[in-house]
């Protein structure tokens, strides 16, 4: 069913650090490796080298981050630290390279350098209260005498220079993924949040509250379509890119966390997530709640708040999805 109104491009967001706070933009330019300034660095343990999220340390959401692409800055900040400042684009030829980890993926990065490792620490050491009483991780928890393990900052370089390598699919060659999770590039849908909401209300899972957008960490969030339609898209033209949607997200814990405040949602169970495993799993991967699209640009272009979105293609009926019908416990 096509939707009753134009799609059109609501907001975007970009997460320069993996896992810490969003920055609202007004337009932003999509290269080989997704949206220019999304996800181009990332926390990773000194000792293990693998990725940090707010899987684990739910103050990430307090990290904030300030661009300027003039002055070539990155600015990290926190309360109760001074602001930390690097170049955005960095001389990779005066860094060390890194092996880091990343889901499956064993990626070759750069090391950013002690410095801005022992101010991301000191912010995990001055925020480990925070991060035990908001901890939304069963299976990785975090315990009164756990010492805080240290950790650097990584960037990447552009993937046409042949040190890092994560192509986003393996039949569209030459599009890359930053330090996402998956896809280069995520779309909310504020038709479908809406619909979420509701439910959360009805089944009471919420206890009475609503949740924004931002729980989900999306860089695209799109107005005027009907709820779900998004399932049905395959391409689409967003402004100047055109964009491949591949699947729904599954969904982890963290929409459960505040992305303004850090904190844990005062809920039973895993928040959200309980509530789209009962109404938004697919067959494809059970046991799953799915949230939000993976999307891969097939062009390079710009996508401005406002801009509409031109639905091309449909995915086939053959080949169409609905959610499973949900099985109450016997």
């Amino acid at each position: 069913m096509p939707s009753i109104n134009v799609p059109t491009v609501q907001s975007i967001q970009i997460y320069p650090i993996k896992s810490c706070h969003y920055i609202q933009i007004e337009e932003c330019e999509v290269d080989n490796l997704g949206i220019k300034n999304d996800r181009r660095f990332m926390i990773v343990y000194e000792d293990t080298n693998r990725f940090v999220t707010q899987r684990k340390f739910a103050s990430l959401s307090l990290l904030r981050t300030i661009l300027n692409e003039k002055e070539n800055k990155l600015t990290l900040l926190a309360d109760g630290q001074e602001p930390f400042i690097l170049p955005l684009k960095q001389d990779l030829e005066l860094l060390t390279k890194r092996t880091v980890t990343l889901w499956k993926d064993t990626l070759t990065v750069y090391d950013l350098g002690d410095e801005v490792g022992e101010w991301i620490t000191q912010f995990l050491i001055n925020h480990r209260q925070h991060d035990r009483e908001n901890n939304h991780s069963v299976d990785d928890p975090i315990h009164e005498n756990d010492p805080v393990s240290k950790v650097r900052l990584v960037t990447l370089d552009d993937p046409a220079k042949g040190v890092y390598d994560r192509p986003a699919h393996p039949y569209l060659k030459g599009v890359h993924t930053a330090f996402s999770d998956w896809s280069p590039i995520s779309f909310g849908f504020v038709s479908s949040l809406e619909e979420v909401n509701k439910g959360l209300l009805e089944t009471g899972i919420s206890k009475g509250n609503q949740i924004p957008m931002n729980r989900f960490r999306n860089n695209i969030t799109i107005a005027g379509t009907i709820p779900w339609e998004e399932d049905q898209w395959l391409v689409a033209k967003v402004g100047e890119v055109t964009a491949y949607i591949v699947q729904p997200i599954a969904r982890c814990t963290v929409p459960s966390i505040n992305q303004d405040t850090g904190i844990k949602d005062a809920w039973d169970g895993k928040g959200p997530t309980d509530y789209l495993k009962i109404r938004r799993q697919f067959a494809d991967e059970p046991n799953m709640g799915q949230f939000c699209c993976d999307v891969i640009p097939l062009t390079a272009g710009k996508i401005r708040v406002g801009d509409k979105i031109e639905i091309l293609e449909h995915i086939p009926e053959k080949y169409k999805q609905s959610p499973l019908p949900f099985k109450a416990a016997a």
